[in-house]
C-alpha cells in the first residue's frame, strides 16, 4: 500500500506524461475518491508549487509548466544524513529495481525539526558517496517477496544451496525477518526441516514458493535474543564464552568499534586489551581474527585455541610447500 507522498508524486508523473488524465481516470488508476483526488491535486498546486491545470477543451489535466523541476524541500542537517544515508545504501545494495521507491522517499522527510536547510532532490547524491565492496546482487522481486511473507507471517518452501556443505536442500521455512550484514541480505527463519531457527543468504535461494499456510511469530525479545547470541552472523549449537588479547597496536582498532552487545573490553597500561564476547559459531571467530594475525591471542575457550594454531600451523605449510615447487 502506498503512502500519500508517493501517490502523489505518481499523480504528477501521470499528468506529466501529456496524456491529459480527466478526475475519472485518476482516480480509478490511483483507487481513490475524487474527494482524496482533489486534495492530492491542492498538495501539488500548494505544496510542491506544481503548476497542474484542468484543460476544458480535452477534459483532463496537465503541467502548465512541464520544464519545471520539483521545489526545494527543507530538512535537517540529521535528516539529511539519515535520507542520504538510507537511500544511497539501498540503492548499492538492493539495485536500480528500487530506485522508484528510494525517489519517493526523498519527499517523505516532514518539515518539523529545527535548524532547517534546504536541498534539492537531485543534489542529494552529492553529499555522501558509498563505495560499493563485494556487494552481493539480490533481485528485487525476491527480496519483496521475502519481506512481505515476513509481514504477513506466510510459511516459505524454497530450494536452498547451502554453501558451506556445497548441497541443495528443499526447506519450509517461517521467516520472522529479514537481516542485513555486511552486503549480504539474510532472512532469519525457523526451519521445519531442521526443527531449529536458521539465517539463510536470500541470493542463494534458488527456487521459492509463498504458501498460504500461516505461523505464529517469534516475540521482538525472543527473535532479538537469537540474533545477539552470534558473534556476527552465523549460530552454533552451544554459545562459547570467547576471550582474547590483543596487542597495543591492534587494541587501538578493536577500541573503534562495538562488535558485539554483550562484549567486554579491559585495557591495559601499555596500550593492549583483553577482549570478551560469547559466540555460538567458532568457525566465524576464526575468520574474523585471521587479520590480526600474531597481535591476537586466545585465552578461552581451548576449542578456539586449537583452532587457531591448527589454521596458522596450515598456512605455514602451504607456503613452505609452496616455496619447495
Amino acid at each position: 500500500m502506498s503512502t500519500k507522498l508517493e501517490r502523489v508524486l505518481a499523480i504528477d508523473a501521470e499528468i506529466c506524461r501529456g496524456g491529459y488524465p480527466s478526475l475519472q481516470d485518476l482516480c480509478q488508476k490511483f483507487e481513490v475518491s475524487q474527494r482524496t483526488l482533489h486534495d492530492d491535486l491542492r498538495y501539488l498546486k500548494d505544496r510542491l508549487s506544481r503548476e497542474i491545470v484542468f484543460d476544458h477543451a480535452r477534459g483532463g489535466y496537465y503541467n502548465n509548466v512541464p520544464e519545471k523541476r520539483l521545489p526545494s524541500f527543507e530538512l535537517s542537517s540529521g535528516e539529511v544524513f539519515a535520507l542520504t544515508l538510507g537511500k544511497e545504501m539501498l540503492s548499492i545494495y538492493t539495485g536500480t529495481s528500487f530506485e522508484a521507491t528510494l525517489r519517493s522517499a526523498l519527499e517523505k522527510i516532514s518539515e518539523r525539526l529545527p535548524d532547517k536547510v534546504h536541498v534539492d532532490p537531485e543534489e542529494m547524491k552529492s553529499v555522501i558517496r558509498f563505495r560499493a565492496s563485494a556487494i552481493v546482487p539480490l533481485s528485487a522481486k525476491l527480496f519483496g517477496d521475502i519481506n512481505k511473507a515476513c509481514d504477513l507471517q506466510q510459511q516459505i518452501e524454497m530450494t536452498y544451496f547451502a554453501a558451506s556443505k556445497g548441497e541443495t536442500t528443499s526447506r519450509i521455512i517461517d521467516p520472522q525477518c529479514v537481516l542485513h550484514d555486511r552486503g549480504t541480505w539474510y532472512v532469519v527463519a525457523y526451519c521445519n526441516s531442521r526443527k531449529g531457527m536458521r539465517m539463510f543468504a536470500l541470493h542463494r535461494i534458488q527456487d521459492y514458493k509463498i504458501l498460504d499456510t500461516t505461523f505464529e511469530p517469534m516475540t521482538r525479545e525472543e527473535l532479538t535474543s537469537w540474533i545477539d547470541a552470534a558473534f556476527q552472523i552465523e549460530h552454533g549449537e552451544r554459545t562459547f564464552d570467547v576471550v582474547i588479547n590483543f596487542a597495543a597496536h591492534s587494541a587501538r582498532y578493536i577500541r573503534e568499534r562495538s562488535w558485539h552487545p554483550q562484549q567486554v573490553l579491559e585495557d591495559f597500561p601499555d596500550g593492549s586489551c583483553k577482549f570478551s564476547f560469547p559466540a555460538s559459531s567458532l568457525d566465524e571467530v576464526v575468520r574474523w581474527l585471521a587479520p590480526y594475525g600474531p597481535d591476537a591471542v586466545v585465552l578461552e575457550p581451548a576449542e578456539l585455541r586449537k583452532m587457531v594454531i591448527d589454521a596458522a600451523q596450515q598456512t605455514l605449510s602451504h607456503y613452505a610447500e609452496a616455496q619447495l615447487k
